[in-house]
C-alpha cells in the first residue's frame, strides 16, 4: 500500500501552488490523503464480479434514457438561431463572440 509522506505533500504543494509551510497542516494533509488511499484500497477488495453494470442507482422508470434524436428546438433552422436576440452577431454560419484570449 502506498503511503503519502510529508515530502510528497511538499511536491504536491509546489505543483498546485499551495502553501503548506506549517508542519501541522502538512501532517494533517498527509493523514487525510492516506485515509483516502486506505479507503480506495478497501474498495478494490470488494468482489464485484457478479454485479451487473448499471447506469443509475435508481430503478425508477422516470430515469429511463431518452432516444438520441436530432431536433430543431430553435425554430426553422440555422438562420433562425443566428439572428437577434439569440445571436447579436454572426458570420459565415457561426456566432461571433468577443475575443477572450490575447
Amino acid at each position: 500500500m502506498a503511503t503519502i509522506t510529508e515530502k510528497d505533500i511538499d511536491k504536491l504543494a509546489d505543483l498546485s501552488r499551495l502553501d503548506y509551510s506549517d508542519p501541522a497542516a502538512k501532517a494533517a494533509m498527509a493523514d487525510e490523503l492516506n485515509k483516502i488511499l486506505d479507503f480506495i484500497s478497501q474498495l478494490k477488495q470488494v468482489d464485484t464480479e457478479s454485479v451487473e453494470p448499471m447506469a443509475s442507482t435508481v430503478a425508477d422508470a422516470s430515469t429511463r434514457e431518452r432516444d438520441d434524436e436530432v431536433t430543431d428546438e430553435n425554430g426553422e433552422g440555422e438562420e433562425d438561431a443566428l439572428v437577434a436576440p439569440c445571436a447579436p452577431a454572426s458570420e459565415m454560419g457561426f456566432f461571433v463572440v468577443p475575443k477572450v484570449i490575447e
